[in-house]
């Protein structure tokens, strides 16, 4: 016998309906964004405590170099120490940190040759070595890196009394690029290169603004202004510079950016570079 549904045989299959199937709802967990914190205490060029008192490493940067280490650290605290940071979580504690004009701790650091970049993978960061390196700046020149030696001749006995030997040859070239600007602001790297045949121990680097422009914290040299007039005084780890190297030092400042006419280096006239 043949059942009928409804009627002793087989069952009736379920009416169709429209209602989707109820799913578990799945909550995706709060993006991390950055934010603004202050740095209180800098422990190397790559460490520092901020004021919620968390100890932070800064992603990218490696260990640096015991010859450099003072130097390094010298510079963080000028970057960094009392200063607003906005940082960006990267797998906590390791963080990337921005300075208040937008610019990454990081890639400066290795960009002025303070620290080493250990991100392989990371492009800026190895363009910003390699730059670094070839300038032979901070931790890639003197005393980390011994300029190299040119071969004396070989002295010979003279037959006649030596003239007086001629006062060393003396020159810089100065280049001046403002590598950001804000409204109200800019920041500037400047490379001072010896391109005399003698060191330069000891230097102050002056120049002219032509306008208003006021500076308001520099690195690698110890900053003067009067007036319009401004003076770049060698600290400790950078008082030589051997012949044909150079060096890196920068700052920020108010007002617009304009680009000196004019730069002296011990009272000596430098070129443009």
């Amino acid at each position: 016998m043949i059942g009928v549904a409804g009627c002793g045989g087989e069952p009736a299959p379920p009416a169709a309906t429209s209602t989707p199937p109820a799913f578990p709802s799945i909550i995706e967990p709060p993006l991390k964004t950055a934010y603004s914190s202050t740095v209180q205490t800098v422990v190397d060029v790559r460490t520092v405590r901020l004021s919620d008192g968390e100890e932070v490493r800064v992603k990218g940067l490696a260990v640096p170099d015991a010859c450099w280490t003072e130097a390094s650290t010298t510079f963080a605290k000028t970057m960094l120490l009392e200063k607003p940071v906005e940082r960006t979580p990267d797998g906590e504690p390791v963080v990337s940190l921005r300075l208040a004009d937008g610019t990454d701790y990081a890639l400066l650091a290795v960009e002025m040759g303070m620290a080493r970049n250990e991100n392989p993978d990371d492009r800026a960061m190895k363009e910003a070595e390699a730059s670094a390196t070839s300038k032979r700046l901070g931790q890639w020149g003197p005393p980390c890196v011994a300029p190299s030696a040119t071969a004396a001749p070989a002295p010979t006995a003279p037959s006649t009394p030596a003239p007086q030997a001629p006062k060393p040859v003396t020159g810089c070239s100065v280049a001046y690029v403002v590598t950001h600007t804000w409204p109200g602001g800019f920041r500037t790297d400047v490379t001072l290169r010896n391109t005399g045949a003698a060191e330069i121990n000891g230097w102050t680097l002056q120049w002219t603004f032509a306008g208003t422009q006021t500076v308001n914290e520099m690195w690698n040299a110890t900053p003067k202004q009067s007036g319009r007039d401004i003076s770049a005084t060698a600290v400790p780890y950078n008082v030589a510079i051997p012949a044909g190297e150079s060096l890196l030092l920068g700052f920020t400042a108010s007002g617009a950016s304009t680009t000196p006419r004019a730069f002296t280096l011990n009272g000596h006239a430098c070129s443009l570079a």
